[in-house]
């Protein structure tokens, strides 16, 4: 038997026969659970459930602990059940994000339903009224401009399709602004956005959602960034929050949103997919030749098959249905050729790559 076995064996013995192979340290998770726009008030007799932990609830302070006995700092925490009787997570994002640390203190925020199911309803009314008096002024001033301009028929009909079709999209996006400004937690918000989300207390919704598209632009968020110094690597962790709120905008209808979200996305995501998802967006929305030019861009860039495949397939998504000019047309051949003269670079260095 060789000497290492029997040291083994004998350092077993010595042990008791514990496994020698050193198992991952534990770690202790700590959080704080709060009550949304309450001045942190905290919140006890949460359940908290995590993989990889024993359950746990928050105390009188609202303090949690989970013990990780298997997991290494860094590692994802996975929180599949936050649970107290009339209460509703409002920061899901956030705690969909978060990473293993035993230095951090991690905070949930809850809301009580009753208190969001309320402010979402008043959030609707007040919506509703202003868009409809909107709606109901610019019918009345079209009206007129009919009598007093004798404007023609089918110029009338088309203005008041268009104005009819902008009204139903407001309605749909007062239904999501509400949900979103119901579960807002002014606990968060610096002096200045509290004094902005006050307007909304007082009837004014476009100040209020001129607020929240201002949270979401890329100068807010520019400046948090540099106010924090961060490196471009940490800049990267903020893109699933970035392609979050991306998504919310664009299914709210929100342009302006969605093009400055979608800015920062192309700089910051790592994936074409991410960046892709911007792009088709673009070339719905019928800024076609700006989007070309992405496409463009992201083809020069391609480094592998799979990222051109991912590439043409968008790029054919995007023109299905599409009718072009004879200008657009032509950069989409030129866009072609160059998608396809890549992916012969692309299969000649990954072939090369193979026969080493």
């Amino acid at each position: 038997m060789g000497g290492w076995i029997k040291i083994l064996i004998a350092a077993g013995v010595a042990t008791g026969g514990c496994s020698l192979v050193p198992a991952a340290a534990q770690i202790v998770q700590r959080g704080v659970v709060l009550e949304m726009s309450s001045g942190r008030r905290p919140v006890s007799g949460v359940e908290v459930r995590a993989v990889g932990a024993a359950p746990s609830d928050s105390d009188m302070k609202g303090v949690f602990e989970l013990n990780f006995l298997a997991s290494l700092p860094g590692d994802p925490l996975f929180l599949d059940r936050i649970y107290k009787q009339g209460f509703e997570l409002v920061n899901r994002e956030k705690v969909e994000q978060w990473n293993l640390s035993a230095d951090a203190v991690l905070e949930v925020v809850l809301g009580r339903t009753e208190v969001i199911d309320s402010l979402r309803k008043r959030y609707y009314r007040i919506g509703m009224s202003a868009v409809e008096q909107a709606y109901r002024r610019s019918v009345v001033e079209l009206e007129a401009r009919r009598r007093i301009q004798r404007i023609a028929e089918a110029q009338y009909a088309r203005e008041l399709d268009s104005l009819t079709r902008v009204h139903a999209r407001l309605r749909q996006q007062v239904d999501g602004y509400a949900a979103l400004f119901a579960r807002i937690n002014r606990d968060e918000l610096d002096a200045g956005e509290r004094q902005a989300l006050a307007l909304l207390d007082r009837g004014d919704v476009e100040g209020a959602i001129g607020l929240y598209e201002q949270m979401r632009t890329d100068s807010v968020l520019a400046r948090r960034v540099v106010g924090r110094n961060v490196a471009d690597e940490d800049l990267r962790l903020l893109v699933p929050s970035l392609m979050n709120s991306f998504r919310i905008m664009r299914r709210l209808g929100d342009v302006e949103g969605c093009d400055s979200v979608g800015r920062l996305i192309g700089a910051a995501a790592a994936e074409v997919a991410l960046k892709l998802e911007v792009v088709e967006w673009r070339f719905a929305v019928g800024e076609r030749s700006a989007a070309l030019d992405e496409y463009r861009v992201l083809v020069r860039e391609a480094q592998t098959v799979a990222e051109i495949e991912c590439i043409e397939a968008s790029l054919h998504r995007s023109l299905e249905g599409a009718t072009l000019s004879k200008s657009l047309g032509r950069k989409v051949d030129l866009l072609q050729d160059r998608i396809n003269a890549r992916m012969n670079w692309a299969k000649i260095k990954e072939n090369s790559w193979t026969h080493d």
